[in-house]
């Protein structure tokens, strides 16, 4: 029972159905469930990543999104991601490497 892994967080839709039924009926009435959710998510992923940034990079075709808390690593995280969707579908790597273009960084505006 000890060498049970605990989960860190509970999973998305776990979260959003207790967040959901825990509003009052009038909210839940007024509001789509296709709406709250599209709402929810962004608040869930947020907060997950409250200490880190969301960087959007472009190699070549591909945009990659990644959540680190420097430049340094999002790149590396990117250069990662970008092996690994050339591996999935088959894609040679390039010779000299992915040229990641930066086209964003967005910080989470609400931090606590």
């Amino acid at each position: 029972m000890l060498n049970r892994r605990q989960q860190k967080a509970a999973p998305f839709e776990s979260a959003f159905s207790d967040w959901w039924l825990s509003q009052s009926q009038s909210f839940r009435e007024s509001v789509s469930l296709l709406t709250a959710r599209s709402c929810f998510r962004g608040g869930y992923t947020a907060g997950k990543h409250s200490n880190e940034r969301r960087f959007i990079f472009r190699a070549g075709r591909m945009r990659i999104t990644v959540w680190a808390t420097s430049t340094i690593e999002a790149r590396a995280k990117a250069e990662a991601e970008a092996n690994f969707r050339a591996h999935r579908n088959g894609w040679p790597k390039p010779k000299l490497g992915w040229q990641l273009r930066k086209e964003r960084c967005e910080i989470p505006t609400d931090r606590r």
